[in-house]
């Protein structure tokens, strides 16, 4: 796998990229070139070598500017368009006539009396917010369009095998080792995106008294997602020095109603006091609910740990990993207030582990004190030991003592 800067840098000097997806998806690779570079010869190697769909990505100004029309239901799959071939072909199918049409959707002068329908190139429509907001290989290529400062618009063929099979990986690999093609993934290319541009902006301010004391509350929205956060601060708040940091994901059993199942409200309660007594504070509270399933799937989730399972096994059983947060959005909120020396208060070793990897000076960890009990015994049993959480754990030694 190669660093996404250099495939982004060959990506823009003309060179074919093949993008896996995710196994949960199609699990499938595409070989995608930049449409501006389409020539007679790329054309033929994609048409000999992937084999697939003969597509051409484009975002939504260039379908309105060449009024492509869609001309079925698109909802949750592809935005295809009407095929097209450019005015200048004749049949349309040859690989030179099909550089043609590539190269001409890519012209920003092109307009709508310039195509053909229906004919040999099958336009499809990237999402306006791209990967961010659908994982698919449409988005990944208009998005690798953008990063590398190309026309946003991008041949893009399925890779089949010899049998004609989508799921070879081998097959795939040894095409990219044998033409020397740099290989990513639609993961990949999103969090490159998700760390270099900030997701976040700043909705409102206001001032806050509670019965921690006077606070000063932000309210953050990511505009790909939608959700919302809030960020307290205390009135000593200085981002130049360090700061006493909790990232926080919203519970509602929890942080609302005080369940006993989890220890949610107990980390929450205890930073807030620990704000209230300390200096250069900051919450960030994050509206990602059951470790990112949801307020729906989190109480389906209580059933099946009614049932003996644990909080890792019953996200599984409802066909979720482990655990779906993330912390980039916490990352800008950072940012944004040019922080970037913290203490953490977080028990959370991988929480730990992103904030340092992506650039965040964790000078120590505050660790926040838990008190055990017969309902959340388990849900703290199974954060240790399956995911080395480190837990300050009231009145007892060791975890073996509980």
């Amino acid at each position: 796998m190669y660093d996404l800067k250099d495939v982004i840098q060959k990506f823009k000097n003309g060179e074919f990229v093949i993008v896996f997806d995710s196994q949960n998806r199609e699990d499938e690779a595409d070989l995608i070139l930049g449409a501006q570079f389409s020539t007679p010869d790329k054309i033929s190697f994609v048409l000999n070598h992937a084999k697939g769909m003969f597509c051409v990505a484009i975002d939504k100004e260039i379908q309105r500017r060449l009024n492509l029309y869609v001309p079925y239901n698109t909802q949750n799959t592809c935005t295809f368009t009407v095929t097209v071939d450019h005015k200048n072909t004749k049949t349309g199918i040859s690989a030179e006539e099909r550089s043609i049409t590539c190269k001409e959707l890519a012209n920003p002068n092109a307009a709508a009396s310039d195509f053909k329908i229906p004919g040999h190139v099958s336009p499809v429509v990237a999402h306006e917010k791209g990967i961010l907001a659908r994982k698919g290989h449409t988005e990944a290529a208009v998005d690798l369009c953008r990063l590398s400062s190309l026309f946003p618009a991008a041949v893009m063929v399925e890779i089949l095998d010899e049998k004609g099979d989508s799921h070879n990986k081998e097959y795939v690999k040894s095409l990219a080792k044998r033409f020397s093609i740099p290989v990513t993934t639609i993961e990949e290319i999103e969090k490159y995106i998700l760390l270099n541009h900030p997701t976040v902006q700043k909705e409102a301010e206001a001032e806050l008294p509670t019965q921690y004391g006077k606070f000063k509350i932000f309210a953050f929205k990511n505009y790909f997602s939608q959700k919302e956060h809030a960020v307290l601060i205390n009135k000593t708040f200085n981002p130049s020095q360090t700061v006493n940091v909790r990232i926080h994901s919203s519970c509602k059993t929890g942080d609302i109603f005080h369940s006993l199942r989890c220890d949610c409200h107990q980390q929450l309660e205890f930073f807030l006091q620990f704000m209230s007594e300390n200096k250069n504070c900051m919450l960030i509270y994050l509206d990602q609910e059951g470790r990112g399933i949801g307020f729906a799937n989190k109480i389906k989730a209580y059933a099946y740990q009614e049932q003996g399972f644990d909080t890792y096994e019953a996200n599984n059983i409802l066909g979720f990993d482990d655990d779906l947060r993330d912390y980039f959005d916490a990352l800008h909120i950072l940012r944004f207030f040019g922080i970037s020396k913290i203490n953490l208060a977080t028990s959370n070793p991988e929480k730990i582990s992103f904030l340092q990897d992506c650039g965040i000076e964790i000078l120590k960890r505050i660790p926040t004190p838990i008190v055990v009990n017969p309902y959340n015994r388990k849900y703290i049993h199974s954060k240790i030991l399956k995911k080395k959480h480190e837990i300050l754990i009231k009145g007892e030694d060791s975890f073996e003592n509980f």
